[in-house]
């Protein structure tokens, strides 16, 4: 077998000179056996017999006595042992070539190998490429179990909680029957239940379909921890039961020590919330839409211990702090409104827990007992430079309608891209649906192709048969704008890009949805995803107070239908603030998304995918 150089750009080039040479040497006439415990059977290669002191390098170098498939396994424990030295190159080096093998067994038996090579080596979108197109059962059983440890954690440096979560509950799965697994991977049940902290509730449904009874416990847990974290009494029993339910999965005692300190923590228990919201004036429609959130959350509890007191924000410090101590308030949510927020930050003798209506200013200092809760239309450009990065986009192009709220979207997405290591992404801006055909035009360069087409037949007498081509290198579109601009900008790009060359994946974010439009408005937008509320996609674990809400608001536009969700979020939230902000993966499912609290009191939204599919409107898990 002649063995062959890894294709990476990374690889040193004197390396990769010095390499090229042993393997060429290896191809060659192979030398005796020196040492008798190598020997070889004449029906089988046997496994190289190694000894502490045998580094990568020299395992390599004794590989060249031999020659076929005995060559290739000691091989194999030369990358082995290069990936214990964290010798990346020659383990990369060793494993891309042995995959080219003809044995099926060495093939088989590089693939952990290869994976841990190429995450060693960050080459996370080959290592993804690999788990892509292998099956768990093409892995030898013995390998197995580094497998998918190899993927999980793949999958938790691309920050993909899902697919982490599901390989670690494979794993874990197998303690039944290897009782070493615990033993061999000490961190598995804190990486898995970190992971799991951070599934959305339609992932955690997907993961129970087939699921083993061990795997079913640790969901179950999710769902018991998300349920009752803010009423301790309730969660007691319930993790009592669980243990009764599940006895082959570890103790109360002997859970994650992260999960063991959530449980620990005292959780906020406020009987009387203070409502700080403007209900009067210009705001008024936007707060009466958080308040019957509210409300609504509040019914849905039924819990008459609590009481909400809405107060009107529009009146002066003194007086709302005067009202607050009257009321004997514990617990404040508000005010919504930016300069209020400014205002209360700036108190000194402000003593109440807060979860503000609004963003959190970088300048402010950290303070405990405060949170900040908002609907940032920044989330969702952080989100999606997050997911390009994790499909490996390289060239993708921002269109933007020219307002400050997509104007301040593609400034915080560039930031979020260049902070992944790539360079300022191209972008353009438009401000009328008149401008947006020339600019599809010449941003696919399409004017171009048929200036070149118009030239060469007017110097070729006849009908000249040609098309127009677009660009080949934009990877993908990431589009914001309102949802009739939407409409317009996505049939220009269709029609725009070649035909022949692969399709170019329009993405946008909640701006561009709209539940209203006919069908041909659908049928435009085919092939379109962007990020949007689990509340408007109708997620399962929104559908009873949706339908509830529909038959009270059925004319309700979106944005006043996102306030209302927003308003549900914030009540149930208060009860596992404090434990959200100790483990910051830890989220709770959420109208508005899946809600994590960072360290500084901010809560994140992720959103939910969804995509236009055969006219209709599809969620999926990852697009």
């Amino acid at each position: 077998m002649v063995l062959c150089i890894v294709k990476t750009s990374k690889l040193k080039p004197l390396f990769i000179l010095t390499l090229a040479a042993l393997l060429s040497s290896c191809a060659q006439k192979p030398h005796a056996p020196s040492d008798a415990t190598l020997d070889l059977p004449t029906q089988a290669p046997s496994e190289p017999v190694l000894t502490e002191t045998q580094s990568a390098e020299a395992l390599y170098l004794k590989a060249r006595q031999y020659q076929g498939e005995a060559q290739q396994l000691h091989l194999l424990k030369a990358a082995e042992a290069a990936l214990q030295e964290q010798n990346n190159e020659l383990a990369l080096a060793i494993t891309d070539t042995l995959r080219q093998s003809d044995s099926s067994l060495i093939r088989q038996r590089n693939q952990v190998l290869l994976l841990q090579a190429y995450l060693q080596h960050n080459e996370l979108a080959l290592a993804e490429q690999l788990i892509q197109q292998t099956t768990l059962s093409q892995i030898p059983i013995a390998d197995q179990p580094a497998y998918l440890w190899a993927s999980a954690g793949l999958y938790q440096r691309q920050q993909r909680a899902y697919p982490a979560a599901r390989s670690l509950l494979q794993l874990d799965a197998m303690q039944s029957s290897n009782n070493t697994i615990l033993a061999n991977y000490p961190e598995l049940h804190e990486h898995l239940w970190q992971q799991l902290s951070a599934i959305s509730t339609s992932e955690l449904t997907s993961l129970k379909v087939g699921a083993s009874q061990r795997t079913l416990g640790w969901l179950n847990l999710l769902e018991i921890v998300r349920t009752y974290l803010g009423s301790p009494e309730q969660l007691s029993l319930a993790l009592e039961e669980w243990q009764r339910r599940y006895s082959q999965l570890p103790k109360l005692s002997q859970l994650p020590e992260a999960l063991q300190q959530q449980l620990a923590l005292e959780p906020y228990q406020p009987q009387r919330i203070a409502v700080l919201l403007p209900l009067a004036g210009q705001f008024q429609q936007h707060a009466k839409a958080i308040q019957y959130g509210l409300l609504a959350a509040a019914t849905n509890e039924n819990s008459s211990q609590r009481q909400l007191i809405f107060i009107d924000s529009q009146q002066s410090l003194p007086e709302l702090q005067q009202q607050l101590a009257t009321q004997q308030i514990d617990f404040v949510i508000g005010p919504l409104l930016r300069e209020q927020v400014e205002a209360v930050n700036q108190l000194t003798d402000w003593h109440y827990p807060t979860l503000f209506l609004n963003s959190r200013d970088s300048r402010w200092q950290t303070q405990p007992d405060r949170f900040y809760f908002a609907l940032n239309m920044e989330d969702e450009a952080a989100q999606m430079a997050q997911l390009f990065a994790q499909k490996n986009y390289k060239r993708p192009v921002v269109i933007s309608a020219r307002n400050s709220i997509s104007q301040r979207m593609q400034q915080h997405f560039s930031q979020q891209w260049q902070a992944l290591g790539h360079t300022v992404p191209e972008s353009h801006q438009f401000d009328a649906k008149e401008e947006l055909e020339a600019l599809i035009t010449k941003l696919l360069e399409t004017d171009s192709s048929r200036e070149r087409i118009r030239l060469i037949s007017g110097l070729i007498p006849g009908k000249v048969e040609s098309e127009a081509h677009s660009r080949q290198d934009i990877d993908a579109i990431y589009l914001l704008a309102d949802p009739i601009q939407t409409r317009m900008l996505k049939p220009f790009v269709d029609v725009s890009v070649n035909p022949n060359a692969p399709r170019l994946p329009i993405y946008a974010s909640s701006r561009s949805y709209s539940s209203g439009g006919d069908a041909n408005d659908l049928r435009d937008l085919n092939g379109l995803t962007f990020t949007e509320t689990p509340w408007l996609l109708n997620e399962q674990h929104s559908l009873q107070v949706r339908d509830q809400y529909l038959q009270l608001f059925p004319e309700q536009d979106e944005t006043l239908q996102r306030l209302f969700a927003m308003g549900y979020d914030a009540y149930q939230l208060i009860g596992s603030l404090k434990q959200q902000q100790q483990l910051p993966t830890l989220s709770y499912p959420g109208f508005t998304g899946r809600l994590t609290v960072n360290q500084d009191g901010s809560i994140n939204r992720q959103l939910s995918w969804a995509s236009y599919r055969n006219n209709r409107l599809t969620a999926v898990q990852e697009p």
